[in-house]
């Protein structure tokens, strides 16, 4: 199960770098890839509050799903630029994938340790 979680968010982290070039290079995001990166993150984000809410305790897995619920509360925001047809500040673009990167080496790094 934690084997799908991390390739979930690393297709969701395909699609975040993707979208974070484009946005660097003030060039229009397509919004099915920005749709298809939220949808991805979610599934893996739902998945991995499953694992850590009914699987055995693993303290990495759960700061891994710390942090990615800060990524998506990050995330939420730059969809709020987003329908505000304001282009979003890169910064919070830039904090929105570091986090989800940090979570992303703490999930692989509890993963191995399982």
């Amino acid at each position: 199960m934690v084997t799908l979680i991390v390739v979930l968010f690393l297709l969701a982290a395909g699609g975040g770098l993707w979208l974070a070039r484009k946005a660097a290079r003030r060039e229009r995001v397509s919004t099915p890839v920005a749709l298809g990166h939220a949808a991805v993150a979610v599934l893996a984000l739902g998945l991995l509050t499953q694992r850590v809410v009914n699987g055995p305790k693993v303290l990495l897995l759960n700061d891994a799903l710390l942090l990615f619920v800060f990524a998506a509360l990050g995330g939420l925001l730059l969809l709020v630029f987003r329908l505000d047809r304001e282009p979003p500040p890169m910064m919070v673009i830039f904090l929105h994938g570091l986090v989800a990167a940090i979570g992303l080496s703490v999930l692989v790094t509890g993963y191995v340790g399982l």
